[in-house]
């Protein structure tokens, strides 16, 4: 294990040493390394005893507000390290509920050189370690969900978005399959975070745009247009038009 442990590391600042101190700050690729390698290193001894080591998938970046426009341009950068990552786990017979993925977050509270590593199970994973005899008189889920949120792809029906976790590509495990022989097995996630729908592109070779431009770790609005291959899909949700004469609730119209 510890093996494994160190040549994640390795990997790790291979890819992130210079590009990703340059981008932000001399020294953080050494510390984001360091840190989440310690981080899966406890993820999987908090899991001592299970038949099946499951590793963390999603890995959340917290970073100050000073330094948000210098981290998204790393975006390119952390998905190569997400696939690092994955490569890894399957060379070493690990499993994962999905391919990792990088989100970043924006954090008042840290300084500009701050920066703050976590590392989790998607939803699923987590609900799927409760209890059986655990009762849920509700289902937190739904107060979050947008109102009818669905994916438009021409001549079918609308694919309505009823989990928080929401996997697209070609892959027949998909919750949306895509027959599109440019789109790639697993060729990306929808994730619900406080009340919307946001992108992450899980490391594609033809890559994701929305309304033309290349997108990863995007919040959707109702119209977007996520083209993937030669395939496009339109989200919308209900939206209240308040203020309006009206006074009623419609679709967000296609931008």
């Amino acid at each position: 294990m510890r093996n494994l442990l160190q040549s994640i590391e390795n990997k790790l600042r291979y890819l992130l040493e210079d590009k990703l101190d340059r981008l932000i700050f001399p020294g953080v690729s050494s510390s984001l390394s360091y840190t989440l390698t310690e981080l899966i290193q406890k993820k999987i001894k908090d899991q001592d005893g299970s038949e099946i080591i499951q590793m963390p998938d999603l890995i959340t970046l917290k970073v100050s507000p000073e330094r948000w426009d210098a981290w998204q341009q790393s975006l390119p950068l952390l998905t190569e390290v997400s696939t690092a990552l994955a490569e890894s786990w399957d060379q070493q017979g690990f499993t994962y509920k999905s391919p990792p993925i990088i989100q970043l977050l924006q954090s008042a509270d840290l300084s500009s050189n701050q920066l703050k590593v976590e590392t989790d199970f998607t939803i699923e994973e987590y609900t799927s370690r409760q209890t059986a005899l655990q009762k849920i008189s509700r289902d937190p889920l739904q107060d979050n969900l947008p109102k009818d949120a669905c994916l438009i792809l021409k001549d079918q029906e609308p694919f309505f978005l009823t989990k928080a976790i929401v996997n697209i590509g070609r892959r027949s495990s998909n919750d949306i399959v895509l027959t599109d022989p440019l789109i790639s097995r697993n060729h990306l996630q929808l994730r619900l975070q406080n009340g919307k729908y946001y992108l992450f592109d899980l490391g594609s070779k033809g890559g994701t745009k929305v309304n033309n431009h290349p997108a990863n770790n995007l919040a959707l609005e109702p119209g977007d247009v996520i083209q993937i291959g030669n395939t496009d899909l339109i989200y919308n949700h209900w939206i209240d038009q308040k203020g309006s004469d009206s006074n009623k609730t419609t679709y967000g119209e296609q931008q």
